[in-house]
């Protein structure tokens, strides 16, 4: 199932080509030379890999989570609405960004360094000792590779007309590498034709359900389509949508269980990053990253939960009135006094988060009430009056109950409970995700309220708690491993998906939006919410710009976690209303939170287009630098 990075982790050579390697150089003896390496079949399979490989940890880390290094897709949740980080992120949402920002020239180099590779492939497959039929397919996935790299680049740092360097050929010596940019039509051109290729190709297969996870034809049209979309070009965008399912690509059943190893490679998975758990660096971080403080694996415990969901995000989710009616979620339905709780300032609304000092009637115990009175003596007189010592977590709960499902498949919401594990990561234990708690405890450690407490009824779990137990933040369940699922914290197994079939359909709603087909637009946004029995409601679609806000909100709902949100922010231009309005990254009631926050600063509609990196631009003086951008 996951041959492709099985293979990669056996031979591991081409993933360690540089992007621009001297053509006389001696052949290292560990791994082959450029001369060699795309003469055998064999050697041009290990080629193809690598190409696949660059697909890997497209972000840099630093600033984002607590170590350096590159993470998974998920890591592009910080940077729009869905997600928000720990730390600085870089300083990217501040006044202080400029054109020298790591994340820039990382994000650039990486793009480069996918479609160097798949250049070459390209270019030497045909001379190969192989059989023709294979060396087409083999070219044909690499400029669909290519095409995809092409594509993240120019929707990112080629906007509003600039482009990006186009390189087709081998660029084997640094003086190969001083092409200015062609313009945004030109590279959109190059990513189409490519894909329209690897569609043509007759070897090349209509899907890959259950298969290695290459790219398909499948995929090459959910690429051309979304290509088209960004263009505006709607009705060839829904057209390519629309042969994807023909591809034989549909929705897995069960939202719930497709994000399980199990699903990786079902009809829903068009295109995906592979991850298999072993040691040396070809699993998913993600684990460690998301989890909650007691989650993690068979070899590790405490999860870092430097990476949390946003209270913007949670609020989308709606209620489920019926069988055939939904309506916004509105705190004031549950908490009458909300609103006037936030006039006396946002951290206020702290205390309708806080803990039951009380269960049955008695004081679970004195260390917890100690925590629950620290935190009430910080707030308003008049909001600590309005706490509830016996069921203020009850009523908190009901007000996540009720909603569209995909939230507790999405969420660990406040009083949730979820499984972890115990101190020594040698068995899994129940949580309840509790604020505040006393510390970072195990079940199975002496002060877990069920060992401070005997009365404690058996279905009262031990606290769980973010990494810095003072917060309290919305935190992912997608994704995150139950208990011991996982053998390791940081090299687990579950692939990121690229493009599943619920983002096909809702782009392709999109796509009947802009071409005023609302009917359309609603059977398709309707396919994705009856696989969690939400209704999907016709007055969600009574014109183009609520049934355009709406397919908008759905994407959010639907594809959380997955990388997709600070995308489809920028290509509609609303990064400023929905991650800027917010300001900070904050706790579920909605205040900044308490360390390692940063203020969010608007510094223009430059933002939306990325900057040619400085160090490109003093490197390659044929480049242009980016309008609006102080370099």
């Amino acid at each position: 199932m996951k041959r492709i990075i099985y293979f990669l982790a056996v031979t591991a050579i081409v993933g360690s080509l540089p992007a621009c390697k001297k053509v006389l150089e001696t052949a290292p003896n560990d791994r082959p030379s450029s001369s060699t390496m795309w003469t055998t079949e064999s050697m041009v399979d290990q080629g193809v890999i690598g190409v696949y490989y660059s697909l890997q940890r497209p972000v840099r880390a630093d600033g984002l989570i607590g170590t350096s290094g590159n993470i998974g897709y998920y890591g592009y949740e910080a940077f729009g609405m869905t997600g928000q980080g720990e730390y600085n992120l870089g300083g990217l949402f501040t006044t202080a960004v400029n054109p020298s920002a790591a994340y820039f020239t990382h994000h650039w180099r990486w793009c480069y360094d996918g479609i160097h590779r798949a250049n070459l492939a390209i270019a030497n497959i045909p001379g190969a000792a192989m059989s023709e039929a294979k060396k087409k397919k083999l070219v044909a996935e690499c400029k669909a590779l290519r095409a995809f790299f092409y594509m993240r680049l120019n929707e990112l740092f080629g906007r509003d007309g600039l482009g990006v360097p186009l390189y087709t050929e081998p660029a084997l010596n640094p003086s190969d590498l001083n092409k200015g940019q062609s313009p945004e039509a030109e590279v959109w051109a190059l990513i189409i034709k490519d894909l329209t290729e690897a569609i043509n190709e007759p070897t090349m297969p209509n899907n890959q359900i259950g298969g290695e996870g290459r790219i398909s034809k499948g995929a090459a049209y959910a690429l051309r389509g979304r290509a088209y979309l960004i263009t505006k070009q709607y009705p060839l965008a829904a057209a390519d949508f629309a042969k994807v399912g023909e591809m034989g690509y549909s929705l897995y059943p069960n939202y719930q269980q497709l994000f399980k190893l199990g699903q990786e490679r079902c009809q829903e998975m068009i295109m995906s990053v592979q991850y298999i758990e072993e040691p040396t660096g070809y699993g998913s971080t993600l684990q460690k990253y998301f989890g909650a403080f007691q989650q993690g694996s068979k070899d590790s415990r405490g999860c870092w939960t430097d990476l949390q969901v946003t209270p913007a995000l949670v609020n989308l989710y709606e209620v489920k009135v019926n069988a055939t009616t939904v309506k916004p979620f509105s705190w004031t339905d549950y908490i009458p006094e909300w609103n006037a709780i936030s006039a006396l300032g946002t951290p206020n609304r702290k205390v309708f988060f806080l803990r039951d000092q009380k269960v049955n009637g008695s004081d679970i115990h004195s260390t917890i009430t100690s925590a629950i009175n620290t935190q009430l003596n910080n707030l308003n007189a008049s909001a600590k009056a309005l706490y509830i010592q016996q069921g203020n977590e009850a009523r908190l709960k009901a007000a996540y109950a009720n909603r569209d499902p995909r939230l507790a498949y999405n969420v660990v919401t406040p009083y949730a409970d979820f499984k972890g594990v115990n101190s020594s990561s040698t068995a899994e234990a129940m949580y309840t995700y509790r604020f505040p708690v006393t510390g970072k405890v195990y079940a199975d450690q002496a002060n877990a309220e069920p060992r401070l407490n005997a009365n404690l009824p058996s279905t009262y779990y031990t606290s769980g708690s973010c990494n810095a137990q003072a917060e309290f933040k919305y935190i992912y369940r997608k994704f995150t491993g139950d208990g011991l699922e996982f053998a390791r914290r940081e090299q687990n197994p579950i692939d990121e998906p690229i493009i599943r079939y619920a983002d096909v359909l809702l782009m392709w709603a999109e796509a009947l939006v802009e071409m005023n087909d609302l009917p359309g637009a609603m059977a398709k946004v309707k396919q994705v919410r009856d696989r969690v029995a939400i209704p999907t409601m016709a007055t969600s679609f009574a014109d183009q710009t609520t049934a355009r806000n709406y397919v908008r909100d759905e994407r959010r709902r639907e594809l959380m976690g997955e990388g997709v949100n600070f995308f489809d922010e920028m290509r509609w231009k609303t990064l400023k209303d929905t991650k800027f309005s917010e300001k900070v990254a904050q706790h579920a009631w909605g205040g900044t939170e308490s360390t390692g926050g940063t203020t969010y600063e608007w510094i223009g509609d430059q933002w939306h287009r990325w900057p040619v990196p400085k160090a490109e631009i003093e490197l390659n003086k044929n480049l242009t630098p980016t309008p609006g951008w102080v370099y």
